[in-house]
Order: structure tokens, then C-alpha cells, then sequence
């Protein structure tokens, strides 16, 4: 992958981070991430060091839909909105 494709995921993927913690659902599943101190905007890190970013987001993510039921992540109001934003019923 080339290192503007792995910032475009990256960025992809920190938008998640971010919708899941207004959403209230992430309790610190973001902690090592944050840690990192590499953001999207820092396009002049490394492609390792955006990559180690990027893994850890999907730890992060992976990590809240382990302790959270799906059903229980689709009846948060923030996250129907966004799927109503995303794919309207009807």
C-alpha cells in the first residue's frame, strides 16, 4: 500500500474512533492508540509508524464490538444516526 492510502485509512478509521467515543461507547479502548502520538495529520511519520496506527485503531474497534453486543452498538442513538446519514430506511 502506498503511504497516502495508509493515511486515508487511517484517517478513515480515526473518524470511527472518534464517533464511537461521542457516542459514549468507548471506555478507554483507545488508550494505546492515543499513546502513539500518530494522527492522520502527521503525514510526515513513517508508513511503519502509520500502519502500527492503524492496527491499533482496529484493535480498539475490534476490542468494543467484544465486549458489546452488535445489537446493543445499533441501538445507540448516535450510531443509528449515523446509519440513517449513511443508509436511509426508506
Amino acid at each position: 500500500m502506498h503511504k497516502e492510502e495508509l493515511v486515508l485509512l487511517h484517517l478513515t478509521l480515526f473518524h470511527m474512533k472518534r464517533f464511537f467515543e461521542e457516542a459514549g461507547i468507548a471506555n478507554g479502548h483507545f488508550r494505546l492508540y492515543e499513546e502513539l502520538g500518530v494522527q492522520p495529520v502527521h503525514i510526515h511519520k513513517s508508513k511503519a509508524e502509520h500502519k502500527k496506527a492503524i492496527l491499533t485503531l482496529c484493535k480498539g474497534i475490534s476490542d468494543i464490538f467484544k465486549e458489546t453486543p452488535p445489537e446493543e452498538v445499533l441501538r445507540n442513538p448516535k450510531i443509528r444516526e449515523l446509519l440513517e446519514i449513511i443508509a436511509p430506511q426508506g
